[in-house]
């Protein structure tokens, strides 16, 4: 799709939305359908070795998100995103739960794995995910995919929350080497504001082997797993402290062809992010909120390889679908190839109605 046709269907659905923002429907097949719209355009300034500056403004994302209930048990979500010369699916589930404490969601959402990834953008502290979400999106661990996941929230406070998934292990749903990837993910509420979790997720990859008996081999399994903490503090009325910080290693199989036997490195990865937020109470400003990020991504545990990122973000809600961030991304390769040090700055308005 050409830039202008995305932004023509972008501004036409804005439009839409603005005048019908939020629509709640009841008819004959659905008890209530909410419709929504979002967008989040960016100026950003990036650093680097070039001689002539790198601005730019770009619509970091648009999208058009239906919600819909069918009855008490049975709900539902269709989310088309557009970005500049691409518009895609990138959710569409339902979700049914039969009793309060169980629940089975099928469709195409992202695997209950990696804290950073499953928090939507839009509660992130930070303003953008980290590196640790984007390096494990690309191998394959966390992300959206089609699949279908089994959930448990048991009665007992001290029992975990459970999510059980099963999964393309691809997002294309094609899937060609015919493996599917297992996801689980536990979640403990501890008093004081603690949540604990930890989970895992297991893929392998196969394909088309003449020499095989039965014409086909696959890799052995390729797992990773991780634990991460999440803190509250409401400091006063006013105030509020919030801490995320998550902590993952697993194999790294793009390094190596773990489809003939070969065994891959082991990759380490973690993040942490500490934020304070100031509820005004002012009609044109409902609150401000800032953070400070560090996340690290190291592909070989055995090499003296990593990469640091360190992100501060400042956030103004004023109230109305209108919020205003500004960040300062700090990039610090070390030992990384064609990766040097760094600076971004990013300047974003996002309009969610």
């Amino acid at each position: 799709m050409k830039y202008s046709t995305a932004l023509t269907l972008v501004l036409t659905v804005l439009i839409s939305a603005a005048v019908s923002a939020d629509v709640d429907v009841e008819n004959a097949n659905a008890d209530t359908f909410i419709l929504s719209a979002y967008a989040r355009v960016r100026f950003s300034e990036f650093g680097g070795a070039l001689t002539i500056p790198d601005r730019s403004f770009s619509i970091e994302s648009a999208g058009l998100t239906a919600d819909f209930d069918m009855d008490d048990n049975l709900s539902g979500q269709l989310q088309l995103e557009i970005i500049p010369d691409e518009i895609f699916l990138k959710d569409c589930y339902i979700l049914w739960e039969p009793f309060n404490t169980v629940g089975l969601q099928a469709g195409q959402f992202k695997k209950p794995f990696c804290l950073n990834t499953i928090t939507s953008t839009w509660n992130l502290q930070a303003i953008d995910h980290s590196i640790t979400h984007r390096e494990l999106s690309d191998l394959l661990y966390s992300g959206r995919d089609i699949g279908v996941t089994g959930m448990l929230n048991p009665d007992p406070v001290w029992l975990p929350t459970l999510s059980l998934g099963v999964f393309n292990g691809s997002p294309d749903g094609l899937n060609q080497d015919n493996e599917i990837q297992y996801v689980g993910r536990a979640e403990f509420d501890l008093p004081l504001g603690i949540m604990v979790g930890a989970d895992l997720s297991a893929l392998r990859f196969g394909e088309q082997d003449p020499e095989s008996v039965d014409g086909y081999t696959c890799s052995a399994r390729q797992k990773a797993m991780g634990v991460d903490l999440q803190l509250g503090i409401e400091i006063n009325k006013d105030f509020a402290f919030l801490l995320r910080s998550e902590y993952l290693r697993g194999d790294n199989w793009q390094m190596v062809n773990v489809i003939e036997g070969v065994d891959p490195p082991e990759f380490q990865t973690w993040w942490i992010t500490g934020g304070i937020t100031w509820e005004t109470d002012k009609p044109v400003l409902e609150s401000i909120s800032t953070s400070v990020s560090m996340a690290s991504w190291e592909p070989d545990r055995s090499t003296d390889t990593r990469e640091d990122e360190l992100t501060i973000t400042i956030n103004f809600d004023t109230g109305t679908p209108v919020c205003v961030r500004a960040a300062f991304v700090d990039h610090r390769p070390h030992n990384m190839l064609f990766e040097e040090k760094h600076s971004d700055y990013i300047l974003e308005v996002t309009l969610d109605i």
